[in-house]
């Protein structure tokens, strides 16, 4: 049985105390989460299970897709036809670095213009189980009368650390031989592939450490992006690279891969395709579900909430 310290415990039942008490005290402010969607309902219930907490004592919207303006704008005018005052805005996304989390602040207003070219939008057909795309004309930020605060994505937060080392761990027999491969879908362009693959490896960093405190450390931690969007070119060296680490670990011991993903939608059975002829350790495990996405969730929106109040009592 693995040993837990009560001290972080005690320290999370401090924080949902004092959590409990600011949701009370501020019922003039909604919560917009976004995050990606999907065809397979199993992912997006995997969302609307951890979003679930945060109803009881607020007004909440999930607006689905990459920056969708689409499905953004209607949650938006939901949250202020209840009548709040403030918007805290959730990303569930993997990392910050992002055409899609810039397109955010774009459409939210707290971007003068886009930093890139739009990002197209996903339009959703779940009753008949299609999906088509739609480049947006002349995109705009979006109409809101609520007062926005927009919180930062996953990145490298000590909760989804803890995650990953319980997924590790389910794998692990011996540590002192195992490569652990911290596996996301990573972005096009090459400067974001630069910061997401850093926030890999703070992740990793972590891992590590709480696997010395635990026992001895994993022989090496290895982080990378898969990149499935990008240009042929760089897909396919990312593709080789991944298949290059993972034989390599396998010659010099057991290879453990990860995928990084927020749920699962069928995108992790992409890993193992590429992955075809080689050996390692695999459960396809996502973050969720896991309860610690719920605690991130709740997080986000006492940050926000902490920030609502200082700027109230500012004024």
């Amino acid at each position: 049985m693995r040993s837990r310290s009560i001290v972080p415990i005690l320290s999370f039942m401090l924080l949902f105390t004092n959590l409990s008490y600011a949701f009370q005290s501020n019922d003039n402010v909604g919560v917009l989460v976004l995050a990606h969607g999907s065809m397979d309902k199993t992912w997006n219930n995997a969302i609307e299970d951890a979003v679930e907490p945060i109803r009881e004592n607020h007004t909440v919207e999930i607006a689905w897709g990459m920056a969708n303006a689409l499905n953004m704008q209607p949650a938006l005018t939901k949250l202020d036809a209840k009548g709040v005052d403030h918007i805290v805005v959730v990303q569930l996304f993997v990392s910050s670095f992002s055409p899609i989390i810039r397109q955010n602040e774009y459409l939210l207003g707290l971007r003068e213009r886009l930093a890139d070219a739009p990002m197209p939008m996903m339009v959703h057909d779940m009753e008949n189980h299609r999906m088509t795309m739609k480049m947006p004309e002349n995109l705009q930020p979006l109409d809101v009368k609520a007062d926005i605060v927009l919180t930062d994505p996953l990145d490298d937060h000590e909760l989804v650390a803890e995650i990953l080392h319980e997924r590790i761990q389910d794998l692990s027999t011996q540590p002192g031989e195992e490569t652990i491969l911290l596996v996301a879908h990573g972005p096009n362009q090459e400067a974001d592939n630069e910061q997401w693959v850093a926030k890999l490896e703070s992740l990793g960093k972590k891992i590590q450490a709480k696997q010395s405190a635990e026992g001895k450390a994993y022989a090496n931690m290895i982080s990378l992006t898969v990149r499935d969007d990008a240009p042929e070119d760089i897909h396919e060296k990312a593709r080789l690279e991944f298949r290059a680490h993972v034989q390599e670990a396998d010659d010099n011991g057991t290879a453990i891969v990860i995928p990084v993903l927020l749920a699962s939608g069928g995108v992790e059975q992409k890993y193992v395709q590429r992955l075809e002829g080689l050996n390692y350790k695999w459960s396809g495990e996502t973050l969720l579900p896991h309860e610690n996405i719920e605690k991130f969730i709740q997080l986000r929106v006492e940050e926000g909430l902490a920030k609502i109040n200082q700027k109230a009592s500012a004024n």
